[in-house]
Order: structure tokens, then sequence, then C-alpha cells
């Protein structure tokens, strides 16, 4: 014997179909709202377009090298640390493998990593020296050694791929030595186009300037206009730097560092004077050739 009638059975069903429905317009209505949350308001933005990044340069700090730290033995005779100065190293590939604990232990306090190298070649230590330093506590910085034999553009692609911003990470850098496999020498205008085409793109990318190293035989060559305006990383062998505004001071290529094999580049960083040469006020741009000259 049935337990409803037909008459019943309709009513049930279309009472059922009611309350699917409303819960359906329910659930949607929640999912609108969360994509909407996502999507930051704006429901023409797709969910996977990344917001611009925007640098927050009070994030980026280096702890500070404790008196008496083994770092401080690479210093020059007779020159000691200010208060606004921290040691740390640059390397690459060619250290293989560091312990980042040991170097942490001498009181180093951050360390730029080459990234990259002209275009198509990324360095093979990068992201686990990048990792290491981040774990032992340095405060890491990406540099890229530009070389004159492909597009600026492609390398700052590369680099860009290799090194996306991070706030809390040093500006990225951008090393110009003739030093490496390409002999290029083109005119000097055509290489500082290239060079701006880099700056231009990394610079969009990190909210940040780069900070520019450079070789005495490139400033002899080509001089050296990409540093206007952005921090200058300098090598001074058994003194401080002439120049009074120096963000970073490449002291010595033989420094002897814990965890690490073979000689080391030793630098020197103002943390202030980087984080404000590095800064790019709201409305401005990358810095061109035609710009610094004018």
């Amino acid at each position: 014997m049935p337990r409803f009638t037909p008459e019943q059975v309709r009513r049930r069903q279309l009472v059922a179909g009611a309350l699917a429905l409303v819960l359906l317009l329910v659930i949607g209505g929640c999912t609108a709202s969360l994509i909407g949350a996502l999507r930051g308001g704006d429901d023409q933005q797709s969910l996977t377009d990344p917001a611009p990044f925007r640098a927050d340069d009070a994030a980026m700090s280096a702890s500070s090298t404790p008196e008496g730290a083994a770092a401080l033995a690479n210093l020059p005779e007779g020159v000691e640390l200010t208060p606004d100065e921290v040691m740390g190293i640059d390397v690459s590939s060619y250290q293989k493998d560091i312990d980042w604990e040991q170097v942490a232990g001498d009181g180093y306090g951050f360390a730029y990593i080459k990234a990259t190298e002209g275009s198509g070649f990324a360095d093979t230590h990068f992201r686990q020296n990048w990792d290491g330093a981040r774990a032992a506590g340095l405060t890491p910085g990406a540099y890229h050694y530009f070389t004159l034999c492909s597009p600026g553009e492609d390398q700052a692609a590369d680099f860009l791929a290799a090194a996306p911003p991070e706030d809390s990470a040093l500006p990225p850098a951008l090393d110009l030595e003739f030093d490496g496999a390409c002999e290029d020498r083109p005119e000097a205008d055509h290489a500082q186009a290239e060079i701006d085409a880099f700056t231009a793109a990394v610079e969009e990318a990190w909210g940040r300037r780069v900070a520019v190293y450079s070789s005495s035989e490139w400033r002899e060559h080509y001089g050296l206009p990409v540093s206007d305006g952005r921090p200058d990383w300098l090598f001074s062998q058994g003194k401080r730097p002439v120049q009074e505004d120096w963000a970073v001071w490449q002291l010595r290529f033989d420094g002897t560092v814990s965890g690490i094999s073979g000689g080391v580049d030793i630098d020197v960083a103002r943390i202030e004077v980087l984080r404000e040469h590095a800064e790019i006020a709201e409305g401005e741009g990358a810095i061109t050739h035609a710009a610094a000259e004018g």
C-alpha cells in the first residue's frame, strides 16, 4: 500500500525543487562574494592576474655585525664599522656549497647572490644559496651579471624569472664588467640603451632602483651614467671609498669566511643609504641615460 497519494508526491517534489533552487542561489551568492573579495572588488579582473608588486622599503633590514665577530677580521687595518654599517658577502656557484649557518656565525648580516648572467644562464646555486642565507638569518639580495651579447630586455626577463620581487630582500643589483664569455664592445649609446632596457624592466617589477657595481675597466670604457640616482656599489681595497654616498662597499676578493672554501668577496652595506637610494617615489619611473644627462 503506498505511503503517499499521487497528489502528495507532486507537492513534495515541488517543495524539494524549490528548496534546491534556494540552496543553489545561496551557494552561488557566497561563491560570488568570495570571488569578489579575492578580486579586490573588481569583477573585471581575472583571479589569475596578480596585483602589481608594491615595494615596502621599511621591510628591508639586515642584522648588525656583533662586536668581536670573526667577520671584522676582513676589514682593512685601522678601519672600524660605524653604527649604520653591516658586514656581508657576495657569492655565486663559484663558491660551491656553502654552510650558511657558519657564515651567520661569523657575524655577516647580508649576502648578494648571483642569480643570472646574460640571457639563458641561471646560476646553478642561486636558489640553494638564497634559501640557505635566509634560513640562517642573513638578508639576501640577487645580482645579475650583465653582458653585451644579448638584449637587455631578455636579460631582465631571465633575472625576474629567477629572482621575483621580495619586500625584505636587498634591492636587485646590476654587475657591469668585461670578464666572461662575451667579447662584444658596441658603441656607448647602444650599450647604454640595453642597460636602460634591463633596469627599466627590473625596476618596474621590483619597485626599487637597482644597485650598480662596475669594474674600473667598464668605467674607463663606457663611463657610468647608469649609476646616477641609484645605489652605488663600489670597490676600494685597503680603505673606505672616496665617494661619500656609497651604499655598498666591496673591500676585498679574497676574504676568509667560515663555511666557504676559498676566497670570498667581502662587503659592507649601509642599509639606510641603500634603502634611500633604491626608493622610487610614487609617480616616478625608471631612470634612463637620457634622463640622467638631462
